[in-house]
């Protein structure tokens, strides 16, 4: 079969292929990588003065990125006026520490910095969390 009578089936199958190899995960890493950094960026915004609110760790999942990275998506929830939704985002090397992480932390309370000018805008510190995971022993 020569190139010009593939089927526009194959053709897009090995485009896909090559999308998934070459661009959707370095992409999505990308895509985690900047997600972080963002996170970090509001941090160091929440602590020159973002008012507080109690938060409760709802949730909690693992992905893997690449061969040697998994991250740990938390969600909690807030109430500043209603009930608000927010993301925390941690990197493992191993998907055992990750798991860890995640179920020491879920139905935790903690407490949550929010933009008072958009209180959708809120932030988890690390000092923070770090916290709750290392006060609450590992359940077997």
């Amino acid at each position: 079969m020569t190139p010009s009578h593939l089927p526009w089936e194959a053709i897009i199958f090995a485009a896909i292929k090559l999308l998934k190899v070459f661009g959707i995960l370095p992409g999505a890493l990308a895509a985690y990588g900047i997600r972080r950094l963002y996170q970090k960026w509001r941090q160091r915004r929440a602590m020159e003065g973002w008012p507080m609110a109690d938060a409760t760790i709802q949730s909690g999942t693992v992905e893997r990125q690449g061969m040697w990275s998994y991250w740990a998506d938390i969600t909690y929830s807030y109430y500043v006026g209603e009930y608000r939704v927010g993301h925390y985002v941690r990197r493992f090397r191993k998907e055992q520490e990750a798991d860890s992480f995640v179920r020491q932390v879920k139905d935790r309370k903690i407490h949550v910095h929010y933009n008072s000018n958009d209180a959708e805008q809120s932030v988890l510190l690390d000092r923070d969390i770090e916290l709750i995971a290392l006060l609450m022993p590992e359940m077997g």
